[in-house]
C-alpha cells in the first residue's frame, strides 16, 4: 500500500454484535486463572483487526473462487507436509487455487490487491486497514463467563485424555464499533468487502467455531469518502449500492 499519493479514503463504520459466545485468544498466553483469557485492551475486550482481517479475507478468497475467479492460496495456508514434500503445484491443482502472489507478480489476484500478500520471504502491502472493534457500551462482568470444555490435542484434533480447559468468553448480545478504511480503492473493492462481511455472519471469527461460537450480527452503519483538500479532510456520506454493483460487474463474467 503506497501513501506516497493520497488522493481518497474510504470508512466504513461497523457494528458488531455477538449471537453466541465469543473467544479470541492471542498466540501465547501467561499462566492465569484461565487457559485462555479474551484478548483485552484497557480491561475491556475487544474484535482484533487482525482477526476481522483474516476472517474477511478467508470469506472473500471463497466467494470469488466459487465466482471462477483465479485467486492465490497465501503461502501461509499450504499445509506444512505438502511443502515438506513439494508437491505444492498438485496440491494448487486439485484445489484449483494459484500459487501464492508475490510482490514482483504481473498478475497479482484481487485478494491481495485487498489484503496483501501473507507469507513468504517479502511481501506486498494491501489498500486496507482494519481497526480493532471496541465495545459499543460498558458491560458487566457476568457477559464475560469462563466455559469449561475437554481439551483437543493439536495435532490429532481429538480430545485429550479428559483434561479440561477453561476459556473465557464474551457473551451474546455484546456490542462492538469497529472501522475499515480503504486507501484510494477502486469501487470494486469496497463492493468485495461489504460482501465479505455479509459471509462473516455466516462463517463467524474467533475460536470454536466449530462449536457454534463466534458468531456474530454484522451492520454498516456508515460509509465516508474522505478527500484532503487544501489540506483539510472533506467528508462525503455515500450508499453502498454503487460499491455492490461493481464488484458484480467485475467479475459477473467469471462466475
Amino acid at each position: 500500500m503506497s501513501f506516497e499519493k493520497l488522493t481518497d479514503l474510504i470508512e466504513l463504520t461497523l457494528t458488531f454484535e455477538t449471537r453466541s459466545s465469543l473467544t479470541i485468544k492471542a498466540g501465547d498466553q501467561p499462566q492465569a486463572l484461565t487457559d485462555a483469557p479474551v484478548i483485552k485492551i484497557g480491561g475491556e475486550p475487544v474484535i482484533p483487526g487482525s482477526s476481522l482481517k483474516g476472517a474477511l479475507r478467508s470469506g472473500l478468497e471463497g466467494l470469488l473462487a466459487a465466482r471462477g475467479v483465479n485467486v492465490c492460496v497465501p503461502a501461509t495456508a499450504i499445509p506444512n507436509q505438502i511443502k515438506r514434500d513439494r508437491r505444492e503445484a498438485d496440491y494448487l491443482k486439485q484445489i484449483g487455487r494459484k500459487s501464492p502472489c508475490a510482490p514482483n507478480d504481473a498478475n497479482i489476484c484481487p485478494v491481495c490487491l485487498i489484503f496483501g500478500t501473507v507469507g513468504g520471504s517479502q511481501g506486498l502491502s494491501g489498500s486496507t486497514v482494519f481497526l480493532d472493534a471496541r465495545l459499543a457500551e460498558k458491560i458487566t462482568p457476568d457477559k464475560l463467563p469462563e466455559r469449561t470444555h475437554v481439551a483437543i490435542t493439536r495435532d490429532t484434533r481429538s480430545q485429550s485424555g479428559g483434561a479440561l480447559v477453561t476459556n473465557e468468553t464474551v457473551d451474546a448480545g455484546v456490542k462492538f464499533k469497529g472501522a475499515v478504511r480503504l486507501v484510494n480503492p477502486q469501487d470494486w473493492q469496497v463492493g468485495a468487502l461489504l460482501h465479505a462481511l455479509e459471509w462473516l455472519k455466516q462463517l463467524g471469527i474467533g475460536s470454536k467455531k466449530t462449536a457454534g461460537y463466534g458468531q456474530l450480527d454484522v451492520a454498516v452503519s456508515a460509509i465516508t469518502r474522505k478527500v484532503l483538500t487544501g489540506g483539510k479532510w472533506q467528508e462525503t456520506a455515500l450508499e453502498q449500492e454503487k460499491f455492490l454493483q461493481a464488484f458484480v460487474t467485475k467479475f459477473e463474467a467469471q462466475k
